[in-house]
């Protein structure tokens, strides 16, 4: 059988998005065991440049969530029912901790392409 030289740069580059996407996942697994293990942490997301960063947070109940404003507009960070922020002026910052595990998906009202997650998983008991 004979295959062409497009055909073995397809199954390379298929190969190095097939080993990414593992890399990612298991980097992801090392984050959430990394938020729920010992005391509780604070988190940062930064406002800039119309976007949370991270965009993704896997944080632990009892963990703390903070927004910081750091662009030269005001932003908020708000989920209908469980926080909001207000307006942030620059500079400004707002702290939330979860009380219960799942998905949360927030967004910025002001600037509605602005949405990002919060994952609240459980805190791991101590040994």
């Amino acid at each position: 059988m004979r295959v062409s030289p497009l055909g073995v740069v397809r199954h390379l580059a298929l190969g190095a998005v097939a080993l990414g996407a593992l890399a990612l996942g298991a980097l992801s697994c090392a984050r959430a065991d990394a938020a729920v293990a010992g005391e509780p942490r604070t988190h940062e997301v930064t406002m800039r440049a119309v976007s949370f960063t991270p965009k993704e947070l896997v944080v632990a109940v009892g963990d703390t969530v903070q927004w910081v404003n750091a662009d030269i507009v005001r932003h908020n960070a708000v989920r209908p029912g469980l926080f909001d922020t207000g307006e942030l002026r620059p500079g400004a910052k707002h702290a939330w901790i979860p009380s219960d595990t799942g998905e949360v998906m927030y967004r910025c009202t002001i600037h509605q392409r602005m949405r990002a997650k919060v994952t609240v998983v459980a805190r791991q008991p101590k040994d």
